[in-house]
């Protein structure tokens, strides 16, 4: 179990309204500017020890802070504020049940806002008592509900109390808000798989067909694209690479279609190894692969080009992107497969080759597989049971299955999809030309001056020994 304190964010420096435009850090900074003129004697000794506190304050020194915001409530004991920040001192301190009689203090002189609530919750929080901090943190949300942090600690709380449901609402709706809050979010979530020692585990096998007429693969003109002489390396000789979605074999296996088993509760462990989209001659190692939903994977440039990797959930129609930024050439860089619940794929993409791409499928346990370039596929050490059984395809409709495991045996199940039902919308067909083509011809560079194409390195075709057509 991980501690509380390595979930529960930093107390939140409390502020006044935005009307009081020179508000910053903590209350004291405004109180010094509007109510200067309401010390008297001992008021301007406070004065002195509070400007003092908030100096410390700034400066983290949050021990030396609590001593002198003590000296002003001494003097000053009718101020909400002091009394306030005086709480956040003693939270940042590790003294919640102080911290909580501060802050209880100063709702009674009068002062309440969305940031005294949040630091009660927080205090509460630190303290275990749950359903106080959930008030506190709730009513803060009701004064303000652009506060992502306490929707953040909600989702914290609801984890520990092993209410996982509730706090995944929480990481969708940080989801859009802020991402990188809902990412830590869910990063401390324990997920609903269990993983357990499977010793009569049994084994699916199985296969891949692809009946009827095959579609053809998408041809995209490589003038459209920048790097024409370096990505010409794998290309049909005429300026055009082929990005072949059905990849079939002459007798007739699918290739790059994902297996998965779907209701499995707990079983073996997924693979600790991080899985890598390794770029190279403007082309990804794969096509489709599963992943998980939080998991990290390695993006590697072995090109002497930059690439701009763009990365989107789709969700039934719906496709957002999720992440972009530029993969320089010779490096390599982490990103995460984080997308909402309903999401089923997470597209991995150059944008500006687009030919570049990988399917992620999301896979909410580790038993599945990717099929050969025969269609083959097997999954192993799968606990004995009835399971349904979905195999994926970018382009066509899923097919679902039901398939029952025996202790130690084996099972066999095939899937049949048909050419006739892809699914492709958007079919990029360059084929026959138009008039960029006139520019490849030319040897010319877009901007002017010779170009000079490197040799073609992987010579592509509609048909070949292992594309049917």
């Amino acid at each position: 179990m991980v501690k509380l304190h390595d979930h529960i964010s930093k107390v939140k420096t409390i502020k006044l309204p935005e009307k009081h435009s020179q508000g910053v850090l903590i209350f004291g900074l405004v109180l010094l500017l509007t109510c200067t003129s309401a010390y008297g004697a001992s008021e301007k000794e406070a004065k002195t020890h509070y400007q003092k506190a908030l100096k410390l304050s700034q400066k983290k020194d949050w021990d030396s802070a609590v001593v002198e915001f003590i000296k002003a409530t001494n003097l000053a004991p009718q101020d909400s504020l002091i009394h306030a920040n005086l709480g956040v001192a003693f939270s940042q301190t590790g003294k919640h049940k102080e911290a909580l009689l501060s802050f209880e203090l100063a709702l009674r002189l009068g002062y309440d806002s969305p940031g005294l609530r949040y630091n009660f919750g927080v205090s509460f929080a630190h303290l275990k008592l749950f359903d106080e901090a959930i008030h506190e943190l709730e009513t803060a949300l009701s004064m303000d509900r652009r506060m992502v942090k306490a929707e953040y600690e909600l989702g914290v709380i609801f984890s520990l109390q092993g209410k996982h449901q509730k706090a995944l609402e929480k990481v969708d709706i940080l989801f859009k808000r802020n991402n990188k809050l809902a990412k830590k979010l869910f990063d401390q979530i324990e997920p609903q798989y269990t993983v357990v020692s499977v010793d009569d585990g049994g084994t699916l096998k199985g296969r891949i067909i692809l009946s009827g007429k095959v579609p053809r693969a998408r041809s995209y003109h490589l003038i459209n694209a920048p790097n024409i002489e370096y990505c010409s390396r794998i290309s049909d000789g005429k300026g055009h690479r082929l990005l072949f979605d059905f990849t079939v074999s002459q007798n007739r296996g699918l290739k790059d279609t994902i297996i998965q088993l779907i209701n499995v509760d707990k079983g073996k462990p997924f693979s600790p190894n991080m899985q890598i989209f390794h770029v190279n001659r403007c082309r990804a190692n794969r096509y489709v692969i599963g992943a998980r939903n939080g998991e990290d994977i390695l993006l590697e440039n072995t090109d002497p080009i930059q690439h701009e990797i763009a990365t989107y959930e789709i969700r039934n129609i719906y496709s957002d992107q999720t992440s972009n930024r530029p993969l320089p050439n010779k490096s390599s860089q982490v990103r995460s497969v984080f997308v909402r619940k309903d999401a089923e794929v997470f597209l991995i993409k150059c944008n500006l080759h687009p030919f570049l791409q990988t399917h992620a499928y999301l896979a909410q346990n580790p038993y599945f597989t990717i099929s050969d370039s025969d269609g083959n596929f097997s999954i192993k050490d799968i606990p004995p049971g009835t399971y349904e059984v979905l195999a994926q395809h970018p382009y066509i409709q899923t097919l679902k299955k039901t398939i029952t495991i025996p202790s130690r045996g084996e099972a066999n199940l095939d899937f049949v999809f048909k050419g006739e039902d892809e699914k492709r919308k958007l079919y990029q067909d360059d084929i026959k030309g138009y008039r960029f083509n006139t520019w490849f011809d030319s040897k010319k560079k877009f901007y002017g001056g010779p170009r000079i194409d490197d040799a073609v390195e992987i010579l592509q075709a509609f048909c070949d020994k292992d594309h049917l057509c």
